[in-house]
């Protein structure tokens, strides 16, 4: 099963600091002043993987906030070192 994972953060800088953390070549693009990462992962195992390693790179460079969205889930990364995991409504 195919899971497509969208990551945002405050600019695309900060995307690209997390793109160089994942496991695969991901396409950075600019939309609306935030940072866009759109990845394709084969299975929620893979995403997890992605999540992960977003995490590290969030911790490691001291970004300000970002969202990693996959199926009905989101993931949002804090500064103040406050995460939070959410169901999003359909």
């Amino acid at each position: 099963m195919s899971v497509r994972v969208t990551i945002e953060t405050a600019s695309k800088a900060e995307a690209e600091l997390i793109a160089q953390a994942l496991p695969q070549t991901v396409d950075v693009r600019s939309w609306r002043g935030l940072g866009v990462i759109r990845v394709g992962a084969k299975s929620n195992k893979e995403a997890n993987a992605l999540i992960e390693a977003v995490s590290r790179s969030f911790d490691a460079h001291s970004l300000k906030w970002a969202r990693v969205r996959y199926d009905d889930e989101e993931r949002v990364f804090r500064a103040n070192g406050h995460r939070v995991n959410r169901h999003r409504p359909a």
